[in-house]
């Protein structure tokens, strides 16, 4: 049977106790963390008249104050765990040697001895230091959006920004320190001197603040601290209503519809632009419309499949417009990368090939100099209107284009916007279209009525008798008349 016993064996008044372990032929003996005292051990007695020293064992040990009999309680709580982890460690075959006891003792001993203390006591406050950096929250999103590449970079673009930022104001930032007034300064660094755009600049404290409520979410040891008005960041308002939202309309999408494209490539991008702009898909979705996500219910045929960025669900029907594309093109299928890089250089070549080529005020990138060294910005600029389209024209252009022509409910529903206000930001809306939808909706009104009333005919029964009869029949002719006005 397998024991476990304690030694005090140093001869000051206060020391560390060392633990015996025996069962059949094994006998450990090793040195604990647990400091007591020599009294509670040694006690002096005589034998054959002479004085002698004697070791109690741990159920002698006499309960003379509570800090003994907590100190007890510990040691009897150690012994129970070695005990209970030999009969484990034994039965699974695992050799029972002194560094199998000295693992054992640290890992069910709660005392630690100094040199333990401050390295752990290092350990921690390095831990929270780091769970607290506002550069480590940013990193945190490259793994939860390992998937998704696009989002990710965004993370990456928004961390090399952040480090800049450190750098200009000679200052390392905590997640606490994302605050209204943090984000104050911060956008007008990054709009004044840095010359990003207001939107851009938005996206990027969105994203700080994300990632700063994602990693204390994430924090299950409670270190990680916020500010109080995190949800109170303070950004650039009405941003759309500096923004140039650039769109093709039906007339330029025919106009490409008709262009002949010999180039290969440039033939695939041409397809992503119609398709595009008549789906309102992005572009990394357009290879899902194939016949695998092809159904058919009550003979209305219609694609269905989760989309990469959002996961959402869309259904796509396959309207005449759609078919007709399908008959002259074939289905969208693609080879272009997902960063989207080659696909914008060449809707541009199409767009000029097809004459699209109307002045306009936009945003486009140009080389401008910031603190000495060339950089890429986006900039409002007037130029011809192939040069602004991209990728992201294909959703406005559908938006715009359907806007008010079809239920908004619709449109919604294909480019993920909560509410028609948010809709509206997004293709640019100033009301023309609610005034077009208006005087149609009016018009197409009155139409009906004009159109029932030429075809209400009024019939009367039987002969009248008399005048007073016909002038009755008269009057009814009226009010009828009067209502249907």
């Amino acid at each position: 049977m397998a024991t476990a016993n304690y030694i005090y064996r140093s001869s000051q008044p206060v020391g560390k106790v060392s633990i015996r372990f025996i069962n059949a032929k094994i006998d450990i003996r090793v040195a604990t963390p647990i400091v007591s005292k020599r009294e509670y051990w040694i006690y002096k007695t005589t034998r054959n008249g002479k004085p002698v020293f004697k070791h109690r064992k741990l159920h002698e040990l006499k309960q003379t104050s509570v800090i003994l009999k907590n100190h007890k309680k510990e040691l009897e709580q150690l012994k129970e765990n070695v005990l209970d982890r030999f009969i484990i460690d034994y039965n699974n075959g695992l050799p029972i040697t002194a560094d199998w006891l000295k693992n054992c003792i640290a890992e069910n001993s709660r005392i630690l001895n100094t040199t333990e203390k401050i390295n752990i006591a290092v350990a921690t406050e390095k831990e929270k230091e780091n769970a607290n950096l506002l550069a480590t929250a940013v990193q945190s999103m490259f793994t939860k959006y390992a998937t998704n590449l696009n989002e990710q970079k965004k993370y990456k673009a928004t961390l090399q920004l952040l480090l800049k930022y450190q750098t200009a104001k000679n200052t390392i930032y905590n997640t606490k320190d994302l605050s209204r007034a943090f984000s104050n300064e911060f956008k007008n660094w990054c709009f004044l001197d840095m010359l990003y755009t207001k939107s851009y600049t938005n996206a990027v404290l969105k994203r700080l603040r994300s990632s700063v409520i994602n990693a204390f979410q994430n924090d299950e040891k409670n270190i990680v601290e916020i500010s109080k008005t995190i949800d109170c960041l303070d950004k650039f308002k009405d941003v759309y209503k500096e923004k140039i939202i650039v769109t093709l309309s039906y007339a330029e999408i025919d106009k490409i519809d008709n262009t002949i494209i010999t180039d290969v490539n440039l033939q695939d991008a041409k397809k992503c632009i119609l398709f595009g702009c008549e789906t309102g898909l992005r572009y990394s979705d357009l290879n899902k419309l194939n016949d695998s996500n092809s159904k058919n219910i009550n003979g209305i045929n219609y694609w269905t499949f989760r989309t990469q960025k959002t996961d959402a669900t869309v259904q796509i029907p396959i309207s005449k417009r759609i078919k007709y594309l399908i008959d002259k093109y074939g289905l969208p299928t693609t080879s272009y990368p997902a960063n989207g890089v080659k696909l914008n250089k060449d809707i541009k070549e199409v767009c000029r090939l097809s004459r699209i080529k109307e002045t306009i005020k936009g945003s486009k990138t140009v080389s401008v100099l910031i603190n000495g060294k060339p950089q890429k910005r986006n900039q409002l600029t007037e130029t011809v209107k192939y040069n602004l389209i991209t990728t992201r024209t294909f959703r406005r252009s559908f938006a715009t284009n359907y806007y008010g022509r079809i239920d908004t409910n619709l449109i919604m529903m294909v480019t993920g916007h909560a509410t028609e206000s948010m809709l509206k930001s997004y293709i640019g809306s100033k009301g023309l279209q609610d005034i077009e939808r208006s005087k149609s909706q009016v018009d197409d009104y009155h139409e009906k009525r004009k159109i029932a009333k030429e075809n209400t005919k009024f019939t009367i029964v039987g002969k009248a008798n008399n005048q007073i009869d016909l002038l009755e029949s008269i009057n009814e002719i009226e009010k009828s008349k009067v209502a249907n006005q």
